[in-house]
């Protein structure tokens, strides 16, 4: 696969991210309730006991930090390396647009703490990149023959 290709899919992932994100948070909640309310009654059954151990810990909360994990990977494996840190402003960025933009939206209301669980979501994304691509980039640093001469 070239690296066009790798990007192009890559850019693609991120606008489905997007549109996913965009759909579930700015569409009318009478379109989007079925499947929210299946969801939630999944999360309720089987993670009750884990939303206990999560401080503040409650299915919507866990529902906008998952919504948000697919963008936050997907945006840092757009980014360089190096340049994690900017998938975590683009997801709060998101987050706060979205939130802004539910306060013109019947039936929407916006909620700081949305804002919060939305970029936990991003962070844990890029983690999941990031992670392995830094210790991936440190394997390949510490096999590379150097070509200096050793020391005495």
């Amino acid at each position: 696969m070239t690296a066009a290709t790798t990007r192009s899919i890559r850019l693609l992932a991120a606008a489905l991210a997007v549109g996913v994100v965009a759909l579930l948070t700015l569409a009318p909640r009478s379109l989007v309730s079925p499947a929210r309310g299946l969801f939630m009654r999944l999360m309720d059954a089987a993670l009750a006991p884990l939303f206990d151990a999560i401080p503040y810990g409650d299915a919507e909360r866990v529902l906008n930090a998952l919504m948000f994990v697919p963008l936050g990977a997907t945006i840092a494996l757009l980014l360089h390396r190096r340049a994690w840190p900017l998938a975590i402003v683009a997801g709060f960025g998101l987050s706060a647009a979205v939130e802004y933009a539910q306060a013109s939206i019947p039936g929407r209301v916006p909620d700081l703490d949305d804002v919060v669980w939305n970029t936990l979501g991003a962070v844990v994304g890029v983690a999941v990149v990031t992670v392995p691509r830094i210790a991936g980039a440190a394997v390949v640093r510490h096999r590379a023959p150097t070509d200096r001469p050793a020391r005495r």
